[in-house]
């Protein structure tokens, strides 16, 4: 089996270095100029949490670059918004029928991926990884990875990706309830914007007693949302779902613990968008996915209306992450 990955960059980059670095055949698709040229020069750099190391790589701009094979898989690691586009493009480069297994974070690019190719999977990632410069990804946590075929199911070729996975150094599982993983992962990320806005790194944010009741909140309006459109949600094996973590961040004792080490802190999705100076961001596919559903249910959702204005604003104007801090998230929640 060959892999090829659709974007190299935090989870791609992690997900295709670790199957590279276990000796598996890998090639990277990426359109960032600068980080191709690196991964090509030097090689990617696979830091943090299970050491630094230097793998070559072979990497394209562009899907047409690519002699398809049989024997391959797809792994979508875009941003949400670039899904279809990557989708024509992969569609347009092969007649294949390939397995492709879609490692975003959201909900919807399941659904994207099936308007092109016949066998879609989902990846659930709870690892936490960033790519701030050029040539380096760095994998900043060890949490989960589940594989599973979408909506539901268990393929032969899910099976066989997530074999190659547990091969690598992540903590691969499979489930026949993938869609469900992913809505919990969904409500994960609704504070991917409260990370962006304030600048905090997430063990920081879990860490400050103020950060995590508001966390907490934004979670609870999430699920409250879920519960009501009927939208079933389950953890990964041996972390529960969102209420564990709500609980978790209102326990008074709780001690996540923050790296002394910049580099092993973790920087969520959507501040990466900002340091990064994209432009957009991803909030449409996690807190405004909350806000619409909440729309169509009569639910209020005063907090994730909130982040996906402000945080959409910040892209727009090309901001750096940290203009607001938790009090003053409170105050225009008030107003």
């Amino acid at each position: 089996m060959r892999f090829i990955i659709c974007g190299a960059g935090a989870i791609g980059g992690v997900i295709g270095g670790q199957l590279a670095k276990a000796g598996n055949d890998v090639i990277f698709i990426d359109k960032d100029e600068s980080h191709v040229e690196a991964l090509r020069q030097k090689g990617l750099q696979l830091r943090g949490v299970h050491g630094n190391h230097t793998i070559p790589v072979h990497v394209v701009t562009q899907a047409s670059e690519i002699d398809f094979r049989a024997d391959d898989a797809i792994f979508l690691a875009v941003k949400s918004f670039h899904s279809d586009a990557a989708c024509r493009e992969l569609r347009q480069a092969t007649s294949l029928q390939l397995p492709i297994f879609c490692s975003q974070n959201g909900v919807r690019n399941e659904e994207t991926a099936a308007t092109y190719f016949d066998h879609v999977n989902g990846v659930m990632v709870l690892i936490g990884s960033k790519r701030l410069e050029p040539g380096v990804v760095v994998q900043t946590g060890n949490g989960p990875v589940g594989v599973g075929t979408y909506p539901e199911g268990l393929s032969q070729a899910a099976k066989d990706v997530a074999a190659a996975l547990d091969g690598t150094d992540l903590p691969i599982y499979t489930t026949d309830r993938i869609a469900r993983h992913k809505w919990n992962k969904m409500l994960v990320n609704l504070n991917n914007a409260t990370m962006g806005l304030t600048g905090l790194a997430s063990q920081e944010a879990r860490a400050d007693p103020e950060a995590r009741l508001w966390m907490a909140d934004v979670y609870e309006e999430g699920a409250r949302v879920l519960r009501a459109a009927g939208i079933q949600y389950e953890g990964p094996p041996d972390m529960g779902p969102i209420e564990d973590r709500i609980s978790e961040l209102r326990d008074l004792n709780f001690d996540p613990g923050v790296p002394t080490d910049d580099e092993l802190k973790g920087r969520a999705s959507l501040w990466q968008d900002l340091y990064h100076q994209r432009g957009e961001v991803e909030a449409d596919y996690f807190n405004g996915e909350i806000v619409n559903l909440g729309r169509q249910h009569n639910v209020p959702t005063p907090h994730c209306s909130l982040l996906v204005d402000l945080i959409k604003e910040m892209a727009a104007a090309r901001e750096l992450p940290g203009k607001y801090n938790l009090r003053q998230l409170r105050d225009l929640l008030q107003d």
